[in-house]
């Protein structure tokens, strides 16, 4: 059963992948939607420590999200790979012009000892579904934050973002993978 999953998350992950790369030269995403509907959402308005991302590859563009949460004055986190547990990110603070460093996988990375627990985590996503899931690059990295931040009884909120036809109608995934709280896109925020 886990080797079926594997190949099927697998086989999902290829078709998702191409499709977000063909989306990307297609949608502008240069539209203030996503900063009107943050900014209309209480749990926004109140958060003081958000993490989000540097976008890779044909991930969404965050270069305007993340200049929005800085222009908020709230808090700026991205993702760093832990040393000690490779198997979770820990939140660094950045803000726009500072020093960064090439981590695992290549992402950049904030180069400080800044760490924080955020209020809100911005998830990238190859692909998602209403009920909450989320399909990732495979590594488990966000997953395993997320649950462990669970187990210590942080009270946050996820958040996916992905351009708005990366949704499908269901997600494949295992007793491991995480529901996500939110996802937006440029024409919806989805509640799950």
């Amino acid at each position: 059963m886990i080797e079926e999953i594997i190949f099927l998350k697998k086989e999902q992950r290829n078709l998702l992948s191409k499709r977000r790369g063909i989306l990307k030269n297609q949608i502008n995403v240069n539209n203030d939607f996503f900063l009107r509907k943050l900014l209309s959402c209480k749990w926004f308005q109140e958060s003081k420590i958000i993490a989000s991302f540097l976008s890779i590859k044909s991930e969404i563009s965050t270069t305007f999200l993340n200049n929005f949460i800085e222009n908020q004055s709230k808090i700026l986190c991205l993702p760093v790979m832990d040393n000690e547990n490779k198997k979770c990110l820990t939140f660094k603070t950045y803000s726009k012009g500072d020093n960064l460093v090439i981590g695992n996988f290549n992402v950049q990375e904030p180069n400080n000892v800044m760490i924080y627990l955020p209020d809100i985590i911005f998830t990238p996503c190859l692909g998602f579904d209403l009920q909450g899931y989320r399909l990732g690059y495979g590594g488990g990295y966000y997953d395993k934050t997320i649950s462990y931040l669970h187990s210590i009884e942080h009270l946050f909120l996820t958040v996916g973002f992905a351009y708005d036809d990366q949704k499908v109608e269901a997600i494949v995934h295992d007793s491991y993978d995480q529901k996500l709280n939110y996802i937006l896109t440029e024409k919806q925020l989805y509640k799950v």
